[in-house]
């Protein structure tokens, strides 16, 4: 059989979507369903657009003011009621001000006066300085006497051709919102007061291990390099223990340097005894032999008398500010400035190095910038990040020269 003689499958006819015409009659009235759903529509529609705002205007959880030009309340939705326990009729008809002593907190009382004020003169400028909206958060008296806070807004709606006809004022109830910022605040004070004594302990835990060091460690080193130096007298006539005893001897002084450098790193006797100043410049100068950093150090002859926490708080700022240039800047100098104005210290380190991307700082995991900052927070200042006019980078330190005690301020709130 040829593919000629084959047989063909039937095609099927490609449907079309039905048209108004093809419509089935439905039950009602024999006319189409489209039809019939339009008249069902048509039975529920308002009898005009007028209406229909009225309906969503009363409908809404939100407070809807209308005033007129001359601050007179000419609509107030009926939410009102639920909102503040006033009645719709109480307000109709009254001028804004005599309302709003009412239905306001003093505070935010004269914060509406001035806005409407503004608003009504702005009216009589022209169309490029003319008053657009006013959003701001106020709290309003219920009848009751209790308080809600709110989220209010006004604007001027105008005709085609831009004259103004009055004011609408929507008002949200936020106290929800309030309340969890108040609980939030809460959190964020009492996570300071947590910090600034994880602090606190660790300062006072880094003193304790100094002085540790210094006077307990550093007194048996002492007393066993004396016995060590009278050990080598005594085997002056047998060379190879006589050398071994010196060489003991010397191990001994290394632990010493060692333990002294440990215990200044800890906690800097200097810082305590002779001021921030002084601690500053002993630690550039260390830094510098340990770095090969050039570290200049711009200061006040005359030491600053700075509280205890500001004086630890700025000196460990320029600890974790030098150890970053070393690490990650490859400068070739680092120069730290002091400086004090109107019950301040200001403390900058800025360096000559590579500098840093300012758009990815914010997504920057660095536990020392995080660490400087909050230090910085907890004593009453601030610390920023800044780039050079040359290259490099700036930390810039504020602190006030007398810190409050944190935790008092925090537990207050």
């Amino acid at each position: 059989m040829s593919s000629a003689d084959k047989s063909q499958p039937a095609k099927r006819p490609r449907r079309r979507p039905p048209t108004r015409e093809a419509e089935q009659p439905d039950t009602i009235g024999g006319g189409s369903t489209a039809t019939a759903r339009r008249l069902r529509f048509a039975a529920v529609q308002p009898a005009s657009e007028t209406e229909i705002h009225r309906l969503v205007a009363e409908n809404v959880a939100d407070i809807i003011c209308v005033l007129d030009l001359n601050l007179r309340v000419i609509y107030l939705s009926p939410s009102v009621t639920r909102l503040l326990g006033y009645s719709v009729e109480e307000a109709l008809g009254q001028y804004w001000d005599q309302w709003i002593d009412v239905a306001l907190t003093p505070e935010c009382a004269a914060i509406a006066s001035k806005a409407f004020r503004d608003m009504v003169a702005s009216l009589d400028r022209g169309p490029e300085d003319v008053f657009k909206s006013w959003t701001t958060e106020l709290e309003f008296l219920r009848s009751d006497g209790s308080t809600l806070w709110t989220e209010s807004k006004v604007t001027v709606p105008r005709t085609p051709e831009g004259r103004p006809i009055g004011f609408i004022g929507i008002v949200r109830d936020i106290s929800e919102r309030k309340r969890t910022e108040e609980a939030l605040k809460h959190s964020e004070s009492q996570l300071r007061l947590l910090s600034q004594r994880i602090i606190e302990v660790q300062e006072e835990e880094r003193s304790r291990i100094a002085r540790e060091l210094h006077d307990q460690l550093g007194q048996e080193l002492v007393a066993l390099k004396i016995e060590l130096v009278s050990l080598a007298e005594r085997l002056a006539g047998v060379p190879p223990l006589r050398d071994r005893a010196r060489s003991m001897l010397d191990m001994v002084e290394s632990l010493d340097a060692t333990s002294h450098r440990i215990a200044v790193s800890l906690r800097p006797e200097i810082l305590d005894e002779l001021g921030l100043v002084k601690a500053i410049q002993w630690y550039a100068e260390d830094f510098e032999r340990r770095s090969g950093i050039s570290c200049p150090v711009e200061a006040p002859l005359d030491e600053p008398v700075l509280g205890r926490q500001t004086a630890t708080c700025a000196y460990r700022i320029v600890q974790e500010a030098l150890t970053n240039v070393w690490k990650h800047s490859g400068a070739s100098q680092a120069r730290i400035r002091i400086t004090t104005s109107d019950n301040t210290v200001t403390v900058s380190v800025s360096d000559n190095g590579v500098g840093l991307d300012f758009k990815r700082l914010p997504d920057t995991p660095s536990l020392g910038l995080l660490g400087m900052r909050e230090r910085a927070s907890l004593a009453g200042g601030k610390v920023s990040i800044r780039r050079n006019r040359g290259k490099g980078l700036r930390v810039l330190a504020n602190l006030p020269m007398n810190t409050t005690d944190t935790r008092a301020t925090a537990a207050a709130q």
